[in-house]
């Protein structure tokens, strides 16, 4: 009797032993795939994640649209532009969804937003006035700054805007000469190559964020043969030098919020003009604008139509330009103190405004059947910031 009870306790101990050893086993087995499926969507997450940050065929694939729709012409309307780069999104989100599809995933991209902006273009070579010149050709003694601008035909070509792919091609020949020695020892900005009244050069004054102001003078290197930029920002009524960058050739292309230079040696890289632009909104002015001949071109980030009034109404009465024209007769004759600005179609004499998409915002997704990861990628091409 004693044997059997003792046998019997000494089986279910055993069989107990044997049980809690299957939950350990089967308690192991849960925790690890619970561990792993963790790790594996961790490193899914933050692959795509990655992927999607940093997608250069999708920027590129929409930069490339976006400059194929702003300038393929210079009279298509908003919606044939918006409607270009929607297609070129399409076309590219297929071919994503086909390629992502046979590894096992999702990849798709589809326009999410895109901004109305217009595209300032002086096509011709010629100065830099506006297409009215007596309406700023008149006026002196316009400061701009605490330093003072005097002798100068000055005007504002883009009030209070975001500007991007602004560049200029200018004729060495028309600039203000300069020596290599001068451009050496410019750290004495009282040198006569900055203050004498026949150099052109770019100003912007920061109209958020701070009282930043900078400006890029243009000048003619004849040692070198090159075109020579000088970035200088003002700060405390003090001129400070910045950068001074150069590109050989007889016409140079310098693209101001793209920080480089294109000549005869080739692309020269010149990153600190950017910094005149920022990603802010500016007063953009032109000083000296008689003294330069070349073209240019800028998109800024606002509609045509609301653009070109905010220009004009600059030169009407309470504007920075209106209020010294108030002197020069434009009360006795309002007519004669019409603004002409920019031309509203294009013109060979003139420059002129037409329609752009200033940038473009795609939604991407990348999904498998774990997770779902979507963010979006807003591209304005040739800013001073922006991809």
């Amino acid at each position: 009797m004693w044997n059997s009870i003792r046998g019997e306790r000494g089986q279910m101990i055993l069989i107990t032993g044997l049980l809690l050893a299957v939950l350990l086993v089967g308690l192991a087995l849960v925790v690890n795939s619970a561990i792993y499926t963790e790790n594996l969507s961790t490193r899914e997450v933050e692959g795509s994640s990655q992927a999607l940050a940093d997608d250069p065929p999708t920027t590129e694939r929409l930069t490339r649209s976006m400059r194929e729709a702003n300038y393929n012409s210079d009279t298509a309307n908003y919606v044939e532009r918006r409607s270009a780069i929607r297609q070129n999104v399409s076309t590219w989100n297929q071919h994503q969804m086909a390629s992502s599809v046979r590894n096992g995933r999702l990849a798709s991209s589809e326009v999410a937003a895109m901004q109305n902006g217009t595209r300032v273009i002086q096509s011709d070579t010629s100065d830099f006035m506006p297409g009215d010149d007596d309406i700023v050709a008149e006026i002196t003694g316009l400061t701009l700054d605490p330093l003072g601008i005097e002798d100068r035909t000055t005007w504002i070509v883009a009030p209070d805007s975001k500007t991007r792919n602004f560049e200029m091609t200018v004729e060495r020949a028309s600039l203000q000469e300069t020596r290599q020695s001068l451009l050496d020892a410019i750290g004495d900005l009282g040198s006569e190559i900055l203050t004498g009244s026949d150099e052109f050069f770019v100003q912007t004054n920061r109209t958020t964020g701070s009282n930043e102001m900078w400006r890029i003078y243009l000048v003619n290197d004849v040692d070198n043969d090159s075109v020579a930029t000088v970035l200088t920002e003002i700060e405390g009524g003090e001129e400070n030098l910045r950068a001074v960058c150069s590109a050989k050739g007889d016409s140079v292309n310098v693209r101001l919020t793209e920080g480089t230079l294109v000549g005869d040696n080739g692309e020269v890289s010149c990153p600190e003009l950017k910094q005149a632009f920022g990603q802010e909104r500016n007063d953009i002015f032109y000083v000296g604008a008689d003294e330069v001949d070349g073209s240019y071109q800028f998109i800024v980030d606002e509609e045509r139509g609301s653009f070109e009034s905010k220009v004009n109404d600059e030169y009407e009465d309470g504007g920075l330009i209106g209020s010294l024209l108030s002197g020069l007769g434009c009360l006795l004759d309002p007519d004669s103190c019409e603004p002409n600005i920019f031309s509203s179609s294009p013109s060979p004499d003139d420059p002129y405004t037409t329609t752009a998409v200033y940038d473009t915002s795609v939604e991407m997704t990348y999904q498998t059947d774990r997770m779902r990861f979507t963010r979006n990628l807003t591209v304005a091409p040739e800013s001073s910031g922006l991809p």
